[in-house]
């Protein structure tokens, strides 16, 4: 990432530019929701039917563009809940962004998402959300959340023309609730107040 991205605004005026990682690159496999970049000493082989979750994120001058894709290892028809938790992912997605529009509240980008899902009868993952994004800050505090409850809720906000969000839309073939995973923690988020 750090290669690709040098090459980008790379003539004289720009070369002081700050760019760079602006978050790892991770490979959540299976059950693992997301956000997982192994240490070299920690790879696994993938296998045939595996669901990969690739996430990584530049950043140009504080200004941040984050990406994801899921697939499905080694290519091939997909059948079963499998198939059902990918595409419910993806419609999940696609009406959460046809609901971001001028004047429109996060709670309807919630509500497209639940929606969606229940009609693959699968869930949106609990605690996941999604952040307006700033000039060097990923995680703004208006936030679209992905599944609402009584426990987990976010103020209600509308968006506004400009405004830069980080969609992030994660489901479930269970009941949509995290638990504790036995692979350690390698990504970490900095304390906006600390000085390294």
């Amino acid at each position: 990432m750090d290669e690709e991205v040098k090459k980008v605004f790379s003539n004289k005026k720009s070369k002081k530019l700050e760019r760079g990682v602006a978050f790892p690159c991770c490979v959540s496999v299976n059950n693992l929701c997301g956000h997982f970049s192994p240490m070299p000493d920690e790879t696994q082989a993938l296998a045939a039917g595996d669901v990969a979750k690739i996430d990584l994120g530049c950043h140009i001058d504080g200004y941040v563009a984050q990406a994801a894709h899921t697939l499905v290892v080694g290519g091939g028809k997909v059948a079963g809940r499998k198939a059902d938790v990918v595409l419910a992912a993806h419609h999940a997605h696609q009406a959460a962004l046809r609901s971001i529009r001028d004047m429109a509240t996060n709670t309807a980008v919630t509500e497209a998402i639940a929606g969606v899902t229940e009609e693959f009868k699968c869930s949106p993952l609990e605690g996941v959300l999604s952040h307006k994004l700033k000039k060097h800050l990923i995680d703004g505090n208006d936030c679209i959340i992905n599944k609402s409850n009584p426990e987990n809720q976010v103020q209600e906000f509308e968006f506004q023309p400009g405004d830069v969000i980080a969609l992030d839309v994660i489901v479930s073939s269970g009941e949509g609730k995290t638990k504790e995973a036995e692979v350690r923690t390698t990504v970490y988020k900095r304390e906006i107040d600390m000085w390294y």
